[in-house]
């Protein structure tokens, strides 16, 4: 059943996709806010060579999830789901766990910040003002903006959460819980006794449960290494109030709910208490995605994105290709339309297996590509890459001369 047509927002058929297109001013004008008026001023700022257990001394005492790391000429992110890979985080320096997300200047847009952030799969994106990092725009700032707008009251949570759910029994070992969020790079599980849902496990949990803290340390340290503490059970770490709510919440509540109980993620349950779906920050902000006004932009169908695969993974799908064609047309302009075909395969434990063929039209030629993968976004940037290349050949190809034909004179 599709949402009612109220003037506030509009349903958008994509063959295969449907996703929400807001149209109201308040969020409008979030959308056009420079970045410096919602970003997180003078954050402090790390350096590649600095500890993995100082960055997460900075963390706790904070509570905030990332962190700007300047040097070696990059500015890019240190995030608390990277400190999932650290074993010894008093040896290891940041330069092997940080990221580059990009940045911005503080007189860009939030969208942009909402598509940077969907298009490198960030929470979070730098803004730098003459070479120094100035602030930080987060999900978390843009969805504190986003809670009182009028059109999340009209968006149910079943509209945009996550789902199907990966999630994790209860005594599951800790170190299996880490694994999933490694394979599926995510920062939240459900852990459930059977069907029924006890709380939930979070990047956050296992990070600061996993590194023991030792006497001896600068103020600020937490240092620690591998001393058996992943051997546990899920349940001995896991957060017991879990935010929840139902299907047809309005999103304005959840994202409300983030900044009130300082929570990072909402679980959706159906009457009976069976796990519906999952949200965090980030389906909120890809709202924004569909803010792009007085474009004439190619038609690009997906086919094959189900309810199961969520909003948010349909937001990201387009806006890939979208940007991959943007970059490309003045190489090749006669692109009429773009098809993705997806395919996906349940090999049972909790694992996808996707197949992507996408096909570039042209009324000369057509581009091809295919790509396979166990995450979506993933065989996504391998197939974009693909497209990219192919299309960037039609630059190096020479263009044959016409040919002459000689004119007999009588």
């Amino acid at each position: 059943m599709g949402l009612p047509q109220m003037g506030i927002y509009r349903v958008v058929d994509i063959p295969s996709v449907r996703f929400v297109e807001l149209s109201s001013p308040e969020v409008r004008d979030i959308a056009l806010l420079e970045a410096s008026q919602l970003m997180r001023e003078a954050p402090e700022v790390f350096s590649p060579s600095d500890t993995a257990s100082k960055l997460l001394g900075y963390f706790q005492e904070t509570g905030l999830y990332e962190a700007p790391v300047v040097g070696e000429d990059k500015v890019g992110l240190a995030t608390l789901r990277g400190l999932l890979k650290v074993v010894h985080p008093d040896r290891t320096r940041l330069r092997r766990i940080w990221r580059f997300v990009g940045t911005l200047t503080p007189d860009r847009r939030v969208y942009e910040a909402a598509e940077l952030m969907s298009r490198n799969d960030a929470r979070a994106i730098p803004i730098v003002e003459w070479g120094d990092v100035v602030g930080i725009l987060s999900q978390v700032e843009v969805t504190k903006a986003l809670s009182t707008t009028r059109d999340l009251r009209e968006i149910p949570v079943s509209k945009v959460m996550k789902h199907p759910v990966i999630t994790i029994e209860k005594q599951s070992k800790i170190s299996s819980a880490r694994r999933l969020m490694l394979d599926h790079r995510i920062s939240h599980l459900p852990v459930l006794d059977g069907e029924r849902l006890l709380g939930i496990v979070t990047a956050m949990n296992i990070v600061y449960h996993f590194v023991a803290p030792v006497s001896g340390t600068e103020p600020g340290e937490r240092v620690g290494e591998a001393i058996g503490r992943l051997d546990g059970p899920v349940e001995g770490i896991m957060d017991l109030h879990p935010f929840t709510v139902g299907p047809q919440t309005p999103c304005s509540e959840v994202a409300r709910g983030f900044v009130e109980e300082e929570k990072s993620a909402c679980i959706v349950e159906g009457v009976g208490g069976e796990l519906l779906g999952i949200l965090t920050p980030r389906e909120i902000v890809s709202l924004l995605l569909r803010l792009r006004e007085g474009e004439e932009r190619v038609p690009i169908s997906i086919v094959g994105l189900t309810d199961e695969d969520g909003f948010f993974e349909a937001s990201v799908a387009e806006e890939k290709i979208r940007r991959l064609i943007e970059r490309n047309i003045r190489f090749y302009p006669q692109i009429e339309e773009v098809t993705v075909k997806l395919k996906r395969r349940d090999i049972g434990g909790n694992r996808t297996r996707y197949e992507i063929k996408a096909l570039i039209h042209g009324p000369l030629r057509q581009f091809h590509a295919e790509a396979k993968g166990w995450d979506l976004l993933t065989a996504l940037d391998e197939l974009c890459n693909d497209l990219d290349r192919s299309l960037r050949k039609v630059k190096e190809e020479p263009r044959k001369r016409p040919t002459q034909r000689k004119i007999s004179r009588p």
